[in-house]
């Protein structure tokens, strides 16, 4: 199922989590049916996120807090000397099992919902600041689309629902979703390899001699032994730190990558949520119900894909659970997609807290991306969420090294500097990018909503061109907004729900 179905709400209105205030989160939001991994890489680069199958964009320039897309780029990321302090508390804590009594009061206090304060927050920005749970999707009825039977359907080149649409409705030109093309799957230019794989690299000298030397030891029948001697003064790297573990530790903490769907739910889990949101948010017990976590941090419009080319997990949604001899203690809720692992969101048993596990966990991560980058040396990038800088507790995103912040009007990425940080102060909505002639890349134009793909029933779907003529001032006024905050290219890959 190489395709997007997505249902555009337009513009919503809700309670900030942030500020507290009522009525001025503004933004527009989706729903995503199903989605390509390709096509939510898109979208986030563009200041999109989900909750669940819901999507959403801030209006930065009328919200209440700014919301900023914010990445880091593993490949200059540097460990501090608090996340060198955390890693070797966590280590010791497995190799002994003890903690020094100063420990008892480093875990994060809970101020105001801000769960991990030490530098994770959650993993995103649906953690901290008493934003507790999902993002709320407006109460509106979903459309009955069934996957199935449209993916059936379009797979058929004589089936009976394409003439039963033309029937319908005579005018319209329906058209069916073709295989994806390789030139579909090239990435923006932006984003391609500074090598395009067609000429082998050339040899340094130093690897050639190495292979003299083990062609030597070979012809004499000896074993292959290449002697490795330590750089002096060279710092040990993130998985050095985090690998540290012996067969003789008192505890053994292992960490399972398993893609994310209604059947790796289970009570267990459900009791860790329920016992963090008490805990750590001051929820309501009333508030806590199982079908409200499934659809939160399991269901995902996100179907798992293995291309060739891919890392050996595939794209998609997954948890990464955190045992520690066999107990679940934590879960990380990610999406690993063409260029990035996304973090969605991080929950934890409370009692481990001295562990500063958010912290930590968000230190997995950024190895997970830089063991994925060595397959797929493309997906360098961990997204953290939106950096909220009129927010004063969710400015913990900011602290890792390498990070980037997306431009609202240009797209383009800056570092966070502390230039940037002034301007921030001096007022929330910033444009990062001074060129004032760069734009928006994927510009989308009224002349461009022609090829908008409208989904019309069950089966088939259509190009806008064909439609207009029967549209209505509303649906057009809301296509071209759709258009305009997904970007051209996307607005002509996904299929928009006119149903």
């Amino acid at each position: 199922m190489d395709y997007t179905i997505v249902d555009f709400y337009g513009p919503q209105k809700s309670r900030c989590g942030y500020c507290k205030g009522v009525e001025c989160s503004v933004g527009d939001g989706m729903h995503a049916y199903i989605m390509t991994p390709r096509d939510y890489q898109d979208l986030i680069d563009r200041g999109w996120r989900r909750s669940g199958h819901y999507c959403y964009k801030q209006d930065n320039t009328t919200t209440c807090c700014p919301h900023y897309t914010i990445k880091c780029d593993v490949s200059e990321f540097k460990l501090s000397k608090s996340h060198k302090k955390i890693i070797k508390r966590m280590n010791r804590f497995l190799r002994d099992g003890k903690r020094d009594k100063n420990e008892e009061g480093q875990s994060t206090p809970n101020t105001n919902g801000n769960a991990m304060g030490d530098g994770h927050g959650g993993s995103n920005e649906t953690m901290g600041c008493g934003i507790r749970e999902e993002v709320q999707a407006p109460n509106v009825p979903l459309k009955d689309i069934n996957l199935e039977q449209f993916a059936k359907a379009n797979e058929d080149k004589n089936s009976d629902n394409i003439a039963a649409a033309k029937e319908k409705t005579p005018n319209l030109d329906v058209q069916k979703p073709n295989k994806k093309s390789a030139e579909d799957d090239t990435p923006n230019n932006s984003r391609k390899s500074d090598s395009d794989g067609s000429k082998p690299p050339c040899k340094k000298a130093k690897q050639m001699r190495l292979e003299r030397k083990l062609a030597k030891q070979a012809a004499k029948g000896l074993p292959a032994v290449i002697e490795k001697k330590p750089p002096k003064n060279q710092e040990k790297s993130l998985k050095e730190f985090l690998n540290e573990a012996k067969p003789d530790d008192k505890h053994k903490l292992r960490i399972v990558l398993v893609p994310s769907s209604s059947n790796i739910y289970t009570d267990t889990t459900f009791a860790l949520y329920c016992k963090y949101q008490l805990t750590i948010h001051n929820d309501k017990p009333e508030r806590l119900e199982p079908k409200k976590l499934q659809r939160f941090l399991y269901k995902s419009p996100l179907k798992l894909s293995k291309p060739s080319d891919g890392p050996p997990s595939g794209y998609g949604s997954f948890h990464q659970q955190y045992y520690l001899d066999d107990k679940l203690i934590a879960v990380a809720v990610i999406d690993i997609l063409p260029y990035c692992v996304s973090s969605v969101y991080f929950f934890y048993d409370p009692d481990y807290n001295f562990l500063s596990l958010g912290t930590y966990s968000s230190l997995r991560e950024i190895e997970l991306v830089q063991e994925l980058s060595k397959t797929v040396p493309n997906l360098k990038y961990y997204y953290m969420g939106f950096y909220i800088h009129s927010c004063q507790k969710m400015r913990y995103k900011g602290k890792l090294s390498g990070s980037y912040l997306l431009c609202p009007e240009a797209y383009t990425w800056h570092p966070l500097s502390d230039e940037i940080r002034l301007k921030l102060e001096a007022n929330k909505y910033q444009r990062f990018n001074e060129d004032p002639n760069a734009g928006d890349p994927n510009l989308f134009k009224e002349s461009d909503m022609d090829l908008v793909l409208l989904l019309i029933d069950q089966s088939t779907y259509v190009k806008y061109r064909e439609y207009k003529q029967v549209a209505k001032a509303h649906e057009r006024a809301a296509i071209l907004k759709y258009g305009q905050l997904v970007g051209k290219p996307l607005a002509h890959r996904m299929l928009y729900v006119k149903m």
